[in-house]
């Protein structure tokens, strides 16, 4: 009898544990971020955070745009996507497409926005959302994230425009 048969996972049970595990992260990221405050003050957290938040971004686009360069693309917005810099599944997105050509990126559940709800911790987990602007400073520092909605500052749903500097 061979025990090293691959077991397959039907998609909703992967994307289950996809969430179970961003949702154990968030809550990872909270008990850090409130052991913070508690030991030197809400100003110094905010400070910390920010500076880790932006490491992890930037090492996170560097780490895309290797992958879009090993596959002989170019580290340009419309193939940022194609270096898998988040889970197949557990985010939903889609395009949002407007009159004038611009194409935004909408995101319309997020498990650690979910947490961060759930908890009361918007206003913290809010620094979190700002290592999309640090993911794509560090796969093209030519271009530029805006978050122009976000659920955690009481929108309906996040949405990404990035655009060239």
């Amino acid at each position: 009898m061979d025990e090293k048969k691959e077991k397959v996972v039907n998609k909703g049970t992967a994307e289950k544990d996809v969430i179970l595990i961003a949702k154990r992260l968030a809550s990872l990221y909270l008990h850090f971020y409130q052991d913070l405050v508690k030991e030197l003050g809400e100003e110094k957290a905010k400070e910390i955070t920010q500076r880790v938040i932006k490491k992890y971004g930037e090492e996170s686009g560097i780490e895309t745009r290797k992958t879009i360069e090993k596959m002989g693309l170019n580290p340009e917005k419309e193939n940022f996507s194609k270096g898998s810099d988040l889970p197949s599944m557990g985010w939903k997105t889609e395009k949002k497409n407007y009159p004038d050509g611009r194409c935004n990126t909408k995101i319309t559940y997020c498990p650690f926005a979910e947490f961060w709800i759930e908890k009361g911790a918007e206003k913290f987990g809010r620094l979190y959302c700002f290592v999309d602007q640090a993911k794509y400073s560090g796969f093209n520092p030519k271009l530029e994230c805006l978050h122009e909605k976000n659920v955690l500052d009481g929108d309906p749903y996040c949405e990404l425009a990035i655009k060239k500097k």
